[in-house]
């Protein structure tokens, strides 16, 4: 478990899904970024999966208020869930031996927003990442209406951006973006991370 500290006393506690709160990160994961983009289902296998990494964030009532979900990927599994070529991401990295990170998704409560537990959950996420011996990780960041809801956090975790991606989540017919109300016409962003 990961404690977390606000300047104003408030503490916070990061730590691994239970398969108890599979439905309650699921509840939470539709609210955050869209109706069935990250199913039950999905979630549950990071329990038995040593390379998927599932984390909530609970506050001091033991009340979630926030997630993290990360696993290890590779160069041609970004290109192909971005639907971009594969050189776009070996630009940056070309050790194709080696598995990369992916940062798929971070969410919080809206009303414990704006205290950057984004942030801490990020460089605590990272620094797993580096203790797993990953070199570099990447992350497609939701771009709705063209503002990007990450983008002071990835700025304070020292993110590079990569390039633009368009409509990635359009063919997923189950997901119901919070911003098109129904089949995600969104834009994304991709950045990286080298650790």
């Amino acid at each position: 478990m990961y404690t977390i500290t606000l300047e104003n006393g408030m503490r916070f506690y990061l730590r691994p899904l239970k398969k108890e709160e599979i439905e309650e990160a699921s509840f939470l994961s539709d609210e955050c970024v869209g109706k069935n983009l990250y199913p039950k289902e999905e979630i549950a296998e990071t329990l038995n999966d040593q390379e998927k990494f599932f984390y909530l964030l609970k506050n001091e009532k033991d009340e979630t208020i926030g997630y993290i979900y990360y696993f290890l990927t590779n160069e041609e599994e970004m290109a192909k869930y971005s639907k971009l070529d594969i050189n776009v991401f070996r630009e940056v990295y070309s050790n194709s031996d080696k598995k990369v990170g992916k940062i798929q998704s971070v969410g919080i409560k809206r009303e414990y927003r704006g205290n950057e537990l984004a942030v801490e959950m990020m460089q605590f996420i990272l620094k797993e990442m580096k203790k797993a011996d990953i070199d570099i990780t990447f992350i497609v960041c939701w771009k709705p209406g063209g503002i990007l809801p990450l983008g002071k956090t990835l700025a304070k975790c020292q993110f590079n951006y990569l390039t633009e991606a368009k409509k990635i989540w359009y063919d997923d017919k189950k997901l119901i973006c919070p911003h098109c109300k129904g089949r995600c016409r969104c834009d994304a962003e991709i950045y990286y991370k080298l650790l």
